[in-house]
């Protein structure tokens, strides 16, 4: 395994980057190098001595000591290197070549390299405009991405847009230019190094794509120019083997890949198919033909299970609503709920209404589907976690003069092997309920109700129906902790709506019964989910870690 190098702006500092170069390469025999910014100053605005430099770099007079590539950078290139680029196929002089505006190549030390120079243009095809501007189209964009998994390193000039979400680590420069595209491209091709360039360093966690384990890892670092005032980082070194296999184990402090939610919000068409599933408060078949009970099934032949890019509790999904979202852990994920059942006004010590899904980020129907043993454990144990940081922050929220918390929490969950994508439901209640055990005889009222079976509450009965399918319910307070358990496995249509229905009636919810009745703009939700995580921030575990 060799080194490579990355370097971010020379800005025309031919001399000065390359001797600094040859000195490293001495010491350490990199592969190649890459300068992933702008390698000339600005043609409109250079100086003498940039003109004298760049003028010795084409005659040959600099020395480049290894296998160099650059990419189009920010700003148009001088029509002097133009000019030799396109008589010498690519190449400015011994050892630098430039990557183009947009490529895909293979080093001869069998290194995949991706690469789009300059910004996004509204055109459909730049072809006619030549290999050497800085500027890109969306069909180039998709012609990278075709067939090409899993590449080495990708080197853009724009940021992908949505990069910070859900990182620990904020940039502090100034301003950078952010694209859509250019987050779909990483996505596509999965990089094991994103590189770019910006006024200041920048690391960003690594991140995983979606897809079966071991997944796909990718670093996003974006270095700073050479020379600049605050002696930020403006080269990179690092060891990569070519075409590696994915890691087995994530690295620590990895996150879920931050691009889920940079599409557009779903399509009128695709509402009926959204409203079933996503948020719908129930591990619901909405992408399957049959009504909103299990056993029922309309005519009409069977659509196979949604994959992870089309489960709207995926966040591979790109309909996914990661605004909502309010913790990553390693596991698991937390966001708020659409259409919640409980207001601020429901319960007046949060800023928030407090009705929130746990979603673990493996795609399975029940705990058992998922596959690898390690993760299914590390699920369960993040899930239990999350729940626990929630009942504390209650707890806290709404403590008493007398010490005593006025909040408690139900904690929801069905579990059957029709379903697309396990989850959990949660949601404050007053402890009043809690203690005078109506939470509990509410839900078994209402299953008498409606003819279910009976619910379990010793504890090896409630194992044994752990085994099948099944809805639980979890409820819990600072001096009482409850759960109870009812078998899914009998012949009889279970409402998947059941545990919002007797939570909405205990709490004199009714009018919020359907949350397509309690929908909110996205204003409203980026609200609730912005004081969730600024109440929930002294308790989230996976900001400490």
């Amino acid at each position: 395994m060799r080194y490579s190098v990355v370097i971010g702006d020379v800005n025309g500092r031919f001399a000065d980057v390359f001797g600094k170069l040859t000195a490293l390469h001495r010491k350490q025999n990199f592969a190649f190098a890459i300068i992933a910014g702008n390698l000339f100053a600005d043609p409109e605005a250079a100086t003498e001595k940039e003109n004298e430099e760049l003028a010795a770099l084409l005659r040959g007079d600099v020395n480049v000591p290894l296998t160099t590539y650059f990419a189009i950078g920010r700003r148009p290139l001088p029509k002097s290197a133009i000019e030799v680029l396109e008589n010498n196929q690519g190449e400015l002089c011994a050892n630098l070549s430039v990557l183009g505006r947009k490529v895909s190549i293979k080093t001869s030390e069998g290194f995949r390299l991706v690469a789009v120079g300059g910004a996004r243009r509204e055109l459909k095809d730049l072809s006619d405009a030549g290999d050497f501007i800085a500027a890109y189209s969306n069909n180039d964009i998709q012609d990278l991405s075709k067939g090409l998994t899993d590449a080495d390193m990708l080197i853009t000039s724009e940021w992908p847009s949505h990069i910070q979400d859900g990182a620990k680590v904020k940039y502090t420069g100034t301003s950078q230019t952010w694209a859509e595209s250019i987050s779909e491209l990483c996505t596509a091709t999965k990089p094991r190094y994103h590189f770019s360039t910006s006024s200041s360093f920048y690391e960003r966690e690594a991140f995983f794509h979606d897809g079966p384990a071991p997944r796909s890892v990718t670093r996003f670092i974006s270095l700073a120019p050479f020379g600049n005032a605050g002696k930020q980082k403006w080269i990179y070194a690092f060891a990569l083997e070519p075409s590696a296999p994915p890691l087995e184990v994530l690295p620590p402090g990895c996150t879920a890949s931050p691009f889920t939610g940079s599409r557009k919000r779903k399509l009128e068409s695709q509402a009926a198919d959204y409203n079933n599933f996503r948020y719908s408060n129930g591990n619901s078949n909405g992408h399957y033909p049959q009504d909103q009970y299990s056993g029922k099934r309309r005519r009409g032949p069977r659509q196979p299970p949604p994959t992870p890019r089309q489960c709207y509790f995926c966040l591979s999904n790109p309909a996914c609503e990661t605004h909502m979202v309010g913790s990553i852990g390693e596991n698991v994920y937390l966001t708020t709920a659409k259409g919640p059942l409980t207001t601020k006004d429901s319960n007046p010590d949060l800023n928030f209404p407090g009705h929130m899904l746990l979603i673990p980020l493996e795609h399975a129907p029940t705990m058992g589907a998922i596959e690898d043993r390690p993760t299914r454990q590390a699920t369960v144990i993040e899930l239990q976690k999350y729940r626990t940081a929630l009942q504390n922050m209650l707890a806290e929220k709404s403590r008493k003069e007398d010490g005593h918390a006025k909040l408690g929490a139900v904690c929801w969950e069905i579990s059957r092997n029709t379903g697309i994508h396990l989850h959990w439901q949660f949601m404050p209640v007053p402890v009043d309920l809690i203690q005078r055990g109506l939470v509990e005889a509410a839900f078994d009222v209402e299953a008498e109700n409606l003819n279910y079976p009976k619910f379990a509450k010793k504890l090896s009965e409630m194992e044994d129906l752990e085994e099948g399918n099944y809805f639980k319910v979890m409820i819990w307070s600072e001096t009482l902790r409850k759960e109870m358990v009812l078998s899914l496995d009998g012949d009889f249509r279970f409402d998947l709506q059941y545990g919002r229905k007797v939570m909405a009636k205990l709490l004199e919810l009714d009018g919020r019964m359907d949350w397509r009745a309690c929908t909110q703009s996205k204003a409203e939700e980026e609200a609730d989910a912005k004081a969730f995580k600024e109440a929930f921030k002294r308790f989230d575990f996976s900001l400490m870690e």
